[in-house]
């Protein structure tokens, strides 16, 4: 079990770091990884065309455990929410306007990973 744990925290981290590589090779600018808050952690924070972004990174070997969209629910979507006002209250010289990205890595062929992102995503639904 711990052993499972471990190789999923490496996963995950493996798969921050690939998502900013190919965020920046678009043009995004990183600001934060792994902002961590009482609320939660944003995975990446990071800028383009002046738009700051709140980027969930899900990294997937299988979808045994179902689609990795599937994973962000209303309480995970209300605590990045809240994780991004506290980023805001300590950088009050930012806009807090912004966006949510999701960015999905599945690894089915390690030599080849298949990115899908889903740009500006609206979940306010999950708040009803």
């Amino acid at each position: 079990m711990t052993t499972d744990k471990r190789y999923r925290k490496k996963l995950g981290a493996w798969g921050e770091t690939y998502a900013a590589g190919y965020l920046e090779k678009l043009g995004y600018e990183l600001l934060e990884k792994n902002y961590h808050t009482r609320y939660g952690e944003i995975d990446l924070i990071m800028k383009s065309g002046g738009q700051l972004i709140a980027v969930e990174v899900k990294t997937r070997k299988s979808k045994a455990y179902g689609i990795a969209e599937y994973s962000i629910t209303q309480k995970k979507y209300q605590a990045m929410q809240a994780a991004m006002f506290v980023y805001f209250e300590n950088h009050p010289e930012l806009d807090p306007d912004w966006q949510l990205d999701v960015l999905i890595i599945e690894t089915v062929d390690p030599g080849k990973p298949e990115i899908i992102h889903y740009q500006n995503v609206y979940l306010d639904y999950l708040n009803e």
